[in-house]
């Protein structure tokens, strides 16, 4: 077990934290031989909400060996090195769900039948038209679809710094490294707070698409709300991805990581603000401009927070889940880019133009209908803080609590 405890005589609060390794037998030290049990014991099993196939458990440590990681006091240092990439693979959660909620809701919605469409019978054959066709219900898909497959795209990106990461320590190139390790760090806070949010949604959008049946598990999709539940709770909350994101990885470095984002954003748009395409010419200015914006709602939030530092902590969520919009809207942004190159080859079958043009369609919902929401994350990130920290927590409640 990796374990965080204190040495004695360490200091107080998180710098007097080390890192250790507890091991279920003790070991001896010369010949590494495995001795008796170590005083390691499990105390309870967790009954859980959900992602009951991945058993956790209460551990108490009495008089247990382990050893030190690292340097001493450097516990919390030390474990984020690995908790980051455990931050990616909860992203990866989020992404599944949706997937999962996406595949077991579309294939409901094209079987179940009720009503009409407004514009006309779709299926005048069959006693009422799969509610496919109706708008209400499309959104929902759609809203899926375009959380699985964006997300997949935000991951993959990061899966291929970090490759790109190891190949530069490999061949000795440390400024390398440390730039990608650094672009790394500004991303994972919004791949694992926006997707694991997301996915949450797609899921609870599973449930709605069934209607009622949608809350009876043996059409399963509950079961998948309940298993990505937790995903915005593991390895740290919504609320301390958007902490880290804006406190940590953008006020503290000076606003440089989200200049270089931008920067980025900006570059990705440039080649496509003038494309024989409308849609991909209109949505690349739409992205332009969010990506202006972002920088400078960043620039507003670090002068407010100059002279009040709990700006930074109420205006943090909105913040995250602002870029992580703008961001699934950039990725949405470059498949449609490569669609319509690959479509305009006029090159490959029926079938793969379809795929194509569904690339196309899902990138301007996305644009439509998503990214829409940055404009009511914007009016709260900078509504006035007064309207969250003025109450008295005595006036919270008047009859409980008290």
């Amino acid at each position: 077990h990796m374990l965080l405890a204190r040495t004695p005589g360490a200091k107080p609060g998180a710098r007097g934290i080390s890192l250790f390794l507890v091991p279920k037998r003790q070991v001896d030290d010369e010949s590494g031989a495995v001795g008796a049990r170590n005083g390691v014991h499990i105390s309870r099993i967790e009954d859980k909400m959900g992602c009951h196939g991945s058993p956790t458990c209460q551990i108490e440590f009495e008089d247990a060996e382990g050893w030190l990681i690292g340097t001493p006091n450097r516990g919390l240092n030390h474990m984020f090195t690995f908790i980051n990439t455990s931050r990616v693979g909860t992203a990866v959660q989020g992404v599944a769900a949706a997937e999962r909620a996406f595949q077991h809701s579309l294939w409901y919605c094209k079987e179940r039948r009720s009503m009409r469409a407004l514009s006309g019978a779709k299926e005048p054959s069959a006693v009422a038209d799969a509610i496919i066709h109706h708008p209400a219900v499309r959104t929902m898909l759609l809203t899926q679809k375009a959380i699985a497959e964006g997300g997949r795209s935000m991951v993959y990106e990061c899966a291929m710094l970090a490759d790109k990461m190891f190949d530069a320590e490999k061949a000795g190139d440390d400024a390398a490294a440390k730039h990608i390790d650094e672009r790394l760090a500004f991303l994972t806070p919004i791949l694992k707070g926006f997707l694991t949010e997301a996915g949450k949604e797609a899921a609870d959008l599973a449930i709605q698409a069934y209607g009622g049946h949608g809350f009876i598990k043996d059409n399963k999709v509950e079961q998948v709300f309940r298993d990505v539940r937790i995903a915005a709770l593991w390895e740290g909350t919504t609320q301390i991805q958007a902490l880290d994101l804006l406190g940590r990885k953008v006020m503290l470095q000076k606003l440089k990581p989200i200049a270089e984002h931008c920067a980025a954003l900006r570059g990705l748009c440039r080649p496509l603000l003038f494309s024989s395409e409308r849609g991909l010419r209109t949505r690349a200015w739409s992205l332009l401009g969010h990506a202006l914006e972002w920088q400078l709602l960043t620039y507003r939030i670090a002068m407010r927070a100059a002279t009040d530092k709990e700006w930074i902590a109420a205006s943090s969520v909105d913040y995250l889940m602002y870029g992580g919009y703008v961001t699934l809207a950039a990725h949405w942004l470059r498949m449609e880019a490569a669609a319509v190159r690959a479509r305009s080859a006029g090159d490959g079958a029926a079938e793969e133009r379809a795929f194509y043009d569904a690339k196309v369609h899902t990138s301007a919902f996305v644009f439509d209908k998503l990214l829409p929401r940055t404009r009511s994350h914007k009016a709260s990130m900078l509504a006035p803080i007064s309207s969250v920290m003025a109450m008295d927590p005595a006036h919270f409640s008047f009859d409980h609590a008290q």
